[in-house]
């Protein structure tokens, strides 16, 4: 076979049977309004507050031109490849229509065999985007299956994508080529068997093989004929090598090949993907029966992770699209951002249901990196409509993204989307969309598990501060007096570093932090959610050090609390496993780069302080020191809990704990614990340590806690300590 790339030329006209009045160069795969943006020589749209600038784009029609140059030899056959367009398009090629479609992730293979030699042009056209409703809000979104985030939300600006956003070709083929093929695959109870199938078309009645490879080594074949083009194929491994999440085995991958033949036997074309092996399964937490009520109908419902019998504690982040135009996303973004969630010692991302269902790399790369995904479709915070256009589209997609995935081992969780269930949206499970979704999920992939949405009963999405102002509690504070199955969701916002201020706006506005500026404002500083001081938490350094001396000591220690709530919040989860079973915060990335929020990576993919804490806190093995708040004052008495967390598979041996203090003046031995060994997946509580806190201390207590045996798991904290009724610094910020 043969992949011819294609050259486009795009152009945009408000009635669609009108010529654009100008041309310019696309770039396949992209958007059109960043083809656009670039041939009028614009700067970033994510520069000052540029991205107002795209609004009309939303409300035109845009098309793509290209010409078909090709000749085929006798027994050759040509299809147009369309990996995923965005969103509403028609192809044609002159009159004729090839494809009239709408959707974000449904493949597109147009058959212009007929068009050989005639140097035909095709055309895409792209109609305005869809809009729900006339206010320009997120709403806009319920009525189709676009990424509802970029219709605004509290981290990502008003961008609405439109464009060819995937891999597009012209392929050349023998004409007893494949045209599809589908693969799935049955384990047994006990895991000694593996029952794989494929249905596999062809352009013409022609022998198929299919090989399954483990290595180079072919471990077992088949070879039909097909009968009306299909050929069905039904082939079992003994003792097969399973696929695990890093930390818990090998991430093994089988090749299945595919390979039409000709009368002699003689390979034709050849095809080729990689298959995973793995049960998962989510099991009632632990203790999940008995919560109480009567009557009851409902418990909480079962949200741990179990992989071949393994139960595991989801440690990660929720995942956002990585770009605001998802055509930029390619593996080289992909590997950054997916080593450093690996390297953070996380085992999960949550693709987020207001995002993009991500490119083939992404899930490659998981695969590899042994990192589990819980993957959504695509609906967020909206109540979606029980109308037959809409969920004929929503089939169309969700069948589409089902059958990509489903051989990827690493996507172990299908979800309806997010915060469905919630006031805002108003959905429950007797809305069609859902209901549909649970069927596509149950006939296409049975056997990976399915939730209508995050939160369900148990589970908890919040909150997203680090401290309360009305009442004064602390976010760690409220999360040790919670019991929940899992925290799919959890946030603690911070401002972004100077460097990043300064790659979207002028020295002057960086100067001038207020509400009233609308760069600050544009990039979520200010506003964001409705929230008028939502992510610059001028409050929170106050709350914790009394203020700040210039701009570098706020973002120093805005940065700190935010390092430091994660921390506390991640382990403090870890301790309620097995309880609980999941931590994933908000969130790991951002599409673009902000003035403040949640997290923990700056975009496009430069690690915070917060982010080098998480990694601290989700080690494997962590000699861990639990607390309830973070700031003190003078003449308290600081009170903790040493805690060892063990997440790995086998014994702890952590030897002799030393825990050392310091006010100031020089590290002070509190005192030696002789622990026993650690069950594997077992967390200990160790002591309670009591600190009398100096009456006219103020500044950082610093503890530090050592282990024998285990170096990578010491750890060293830090806390506030303020004298009572001190009064507060003078900061830069004018936000009152």
């Amino acid at each position: 076979m043969e992949k011819r790339t294609l050259s486009w030329r795009l152009g945009y006209t408000r009635e669609p049977e009108r010529e654009p009045a100008q041309w310019m160069d696309a770039q396949v795969p992209g958007a059109v309004q960043a083809d656009y943006a670039r041939d009028q020589g614009w700067e970033p749209f994510w520069k000052g507050t540029h991205v107002s600038d795209y609004g009309w784009m939303e409300d035109v029609y845009w098309l793509y031109r290209t010409t078909l140059d090709f000749s085929l030899k006798p027994g050759k056959r040509a299809s147009l490849i369309f990996t995923a367009i965005d969103y509403r398009y028609t192809i044609r090629a002159g009159s004729k229509i090839l494809w009239d479609g709408e959707g974000m992730f449904t493949p597109v293979r147009c058959d212009v065999t007929a068009l050989a030699g005639q140097g035909a042009e095709v055309e895409v056209l792209i109609h305005p985007v869809p809009k729900a409703v006339d206010a320009p809000t997120r709403d806009q979104a319920k009525r189709s299956t676009k990424a509802a985030a970029c219709y605004g939300w509290d981290w990502h600006p008003r961008l609405v994508t439109a464009g060819i956003w995937d891999e597009t070709y012209l392929l050349i083929e023998d004409s007893r080529c494949v045209t599809d093929w589908q693969l799935s695959y049955t384990l047994s109870d006990g895991l000694e068997h593996c029952t794989v199938r494929a249905q596999v078309c062809t352009g013409s009645d022609c022998p198929v093989q299919m090989q399954i490879l483990d290595g180079e080594r072919v471990v077992t074949c088949d070879t039909l004929p097909t009968r009306s083009k299909t050929a069905e194929f039904t082939l079992t491994l003994e003792e097969p090598k399973l696929w695990y999440p890093v930390g818990y085995g090998q991430q093994h991958r089988y090749r299945v090949v595919v390979s039409t033949l000709d009368d002699t036997g003689t390979v034709v074309e050849q095809y080729s993907r990689s298959l995973g092996l793995r049960r998962a399964r989510l099991v009632m937490n632990t203790g999940g029966w008995a919560v109480p009520g009567y009557p009851k109908t409902r418990a909480n419902a079962p949200i741990t992770v179990e992989i071949n019998g393994i139960r595991i504690f989801a440690k990660g982040s929720n995942w956002v699209n990585a770009q605001v135009f998802p055509g930029e996303m390619n593996d080289r973004n992909y590997g950054e951002l997916l080593h450093l969630v690996r390297d953070c010692n996380m085992n999960m991302v949550r693709v987020w249901g207001g995002g993009f269902v991500n490119k083939e790399g992404f899930y490659d790369l998981c695969d590899a990196l042994g990192i589990l995904v819980w993957q959504e479709f695509p609906l967020a915070c909206n109540e979606y409509p029980d109308e037959d256009g809409y969920l004929a589209v929503l089939e169309q997609e969700a069948t589409a993204v089902v059958r990509r995935l489903r051989t990827h081992p690493s996507v172990v969780l299908w979800c309806g989307g997010n915060e469905l269930f919630n006031s805002w949206s108003g959905m429950t499970e007797q809305h069609h969309a859902l209901r549909l979704l649970d069927s596509i999920c149950y006939r296409e992939d049975r056997f990976t598990p399915f939730i209508m949405t995050a939160p369900l009963n148990g589970m908890a999405h919040g909150n997203y501060i680090n401290v309360d102002h009305k009442t004064g509690q602390e976010a760690i504070t409220a999360l040790c007096k919670c019991r929940n199955t899992a925290y799919s969701e959890f946030g603690s916002p911070a401002i972004a570093s100077r460097e990043t201020l300064l790659s979207f706006m002028r020295q002057e506005d960086l100067a001038d932090c207020r509400p009233e500026n609308p760069v600050w404002r544009e990039h979520f500083g200010f506003g964001a959610g409705g929230w008028e001081n939502r992510w610059v938490c001028k409050e929170d350094v106050e709350f914790y050090f009394g203020g700040w001396q210039d701009l570098d000591d706020f973002i120093e220690k805005s940065q700190f609390i935010q390092a430091m709530t994660y921390r506390s919040m991640f382990e403090e989860a870890r301790r309620q496993w097995p309880l609980c079973s999941m931590a994933l915060n908000w969130c790991l990335n951002e599409p673009w780069p902000t003035a403040a929020n949640c997290s923990i990576l700056e975009w496009p993919a430069k690690p915070k302080a917060a982010y080098h804490a998480v990694a601290q806190a989700l080690r494997p093995r962590t000699v861990s020191l639990a607390v309830n708040r973070h700031l003190w004052y003078a003449g308290e008495t600081f009170c903790a809990r040493v805690w060892l967390l063990n997440d790995a598979m086998d014994v702890w041996e952590p030897g002799r704990v030393t825990l050392y203090y310091d006010f100031g003046e020089g590290e002070v031995c509190w005192g030696e614990l002789c622990p026993r060994q650690l069950e594997p997946q077992t967390n200990s509580c160790l002591a309670e340590v009591s600190l009398p806190i100096p009456k006219d201390f103020a500044g950082m207590l610093r503890l530090r806690l050592t282990a024998e045996l285990c170096a990578m798991a010491e750890s060293t904290y830090r806390f506030p300590c303020r004298r009572k009724n001190e009064p507060d610094m003078v900061g830069f910020l004018n936000v009152d």
